[in-house]
């Protein structure tokens, strides 16, 4: 992968010139460069595939972490319910109390994103505008050369 482009003799074009010939030059260049675009693709797909395999291993992680996260999140939640089971004095209780603290925060939360949704748009606004000034300069330019011209 490491490998750069070599250059290569260029034999003269004629018996007594000591310049190679202007399309010998050319030729040589163009698959210099060509011999380039080939490395430097391979280099790239090389780093693209060692990126990939980064990516997903740092994938997986997160994915066993997050699973391990929920599991201790259950447990915490469950000894939310035996602890307020053993005030109240009732286990159904405690779960009851728990189960309408989570569906109030969930519900919370979830309202609140639903507003910001609706007055979220997913057209491009910037891009938009931007798309229309660049047809105002166009024209204005257009007419500018138009002036010009007559």
């Amino acid at each position: 992968m490491a490998d750069r482009v070599t250059t290569q003799t260029v034999v003269p074009a004629g018996p007594g010139d000591t310049e190679p010939a202007l399309g010998d030059l050319f030729r040589q260049l163009a698959q210099d460069s060509a011999t380039l675009v080939r490395q430097e693709m391979a280099l790239a797909k090389a780093e693209l595939r060692e990126n990939v395999k980064s990516v997903a291993r740092d994938t997986a992680k997160i994915a066993v972490g997050a699973v391990v996260a929920a599991v201790g999140a259950l447990v915490m939640v469950l000894f939310l319910v035996l602890l307020l089971g053993d005030v109240v004095g009732e286990y159904w209780a405690g779960a009851l109390i728990v189960g309408v603290l989570f569906v109030a925060i969930g519900g919370f939360l979830a309202l609140g994103a639903m507003k910001r949704l609706k007055k979220d748009t997913l057209a491009p606004e910037q891009t938009l505008q931007t798309l229309k000034e660049d047809k105002q300069w166009l024209q204005s330019e257009t007419k500018r050369v138009r002036r010009d011209l007559a």
